[in-house]
């Protein structure tokens, strides 16, 4: 890549590289008032096919500058097409600059589906050049996948809230000489079916953030499960000590009746 000074008019900002809902103007505003205090952005970046500039990352930095009225400005660039700028910026602000919204991330999944050279790429490597996950291209690319993610979702609630209910509704009568503790190889179980429970909401709220309010009520909900879960084992524990102990003293009683007799 090369860094040099260009013209402002030469840059062109129309190649289909800007994704967002909209530039936000707090945001130009606020690198403009950093620039004018002395702050140094790193420059933006184009690709040049020869004769054009194609502003590929760093919009908001652009219209900062261009706000000041300077007319050259510094990029960084290296050899490339309007559709290499474009691929550049389908997974642009993954890591550094303003946050991606969903809405933004959409957008740049469907922009790449919709060309030509990309549409019938794998979710997988979408989700590589997008920088968003293979999941999150299944939901946009097939709208079932998001209906059965929710479906999926919400039998999930429901099932860890009937387990809550019925752990808070029952009340065992067991026999006396019940052992009430659980096995190993129950808990064992159980702590499997809570991570696979886990791994399932992991891969749904990597499809869609929108489902990130949904995913902490579950975790609340598998939180207040657990607890519990861990209160009733601990009473049958308890529960099993009073009995062991209440036999011990039947037994105990019955040696002194006989002994009186």
């Amino acid at each position: 890549m090369t860094i040099k000074m260009v013209n402002t008019k030469d840059i062109r900002i129309d190649g289909g590289t800007q994704f967002r809902e909209e530039i936000n103007q707090n945001l130009v505003k606020e690198y403009k008032q950093d620039m004018q205090n002395g702050d140094v952005f790193p420059p933006i970046m184009c690709a040049f096919d020869g004769s054009t500039y194609w502003l590929a990352k760093g919009f908001h930095r652009y219209f900062a500058m261009e706000s000041m009225g300077l007319k050259q400005i510094e990029i960084v660039y290296k050899p490339g097409s309007q559709e290499d700028a474009q691929d550049w910026a389908l997974g642009d602000n993954a890591e550094h600059g303003l946050r991606r919204s969903t809405q933004t991330k959409r957008n740049q999944v469907e922009s790449a589906l919709s060309m030509e050279r990309h549409k019938n790429k794998s979710d997988r490597e979408i989700g590589k050049l997008c920088r968003v996950s293979h999941t999150f291209v299944a939901v946009v690319r097939n709208p079932l996948v998001k209906e059965r993610h929710a479906k999926n979702l919400k039998t999930h609630v429901e099932k860890v809230q009937s387990e809550i209910n019925s752990t808070q509704d029952s009340d065992p009568k067991p026999s006396m000489t019940q052992d009430f503790s659980p096995s190993a190889e129950e808990l064992e179980a159980n702590q499997l079916a809570i991570q696979a429970d886990m791994d399932l909401v992991n891969k749904i709220i990597e499809a869609d953030d929108v489902v990130a309010t949904l995913h902490a009520e579950v975790k609340r909900l598998s939180d207040d499960n657990a607890s519990l879960q861990s209160r009733v084992n601990a009473l049958m524990r308890e529960k099993n000590k009073a009995v062991e102990l209440l036999q011990k003293t039947q037994r105990e009683l019955d040696r002194i009746k006989k002994a009186k007799k």
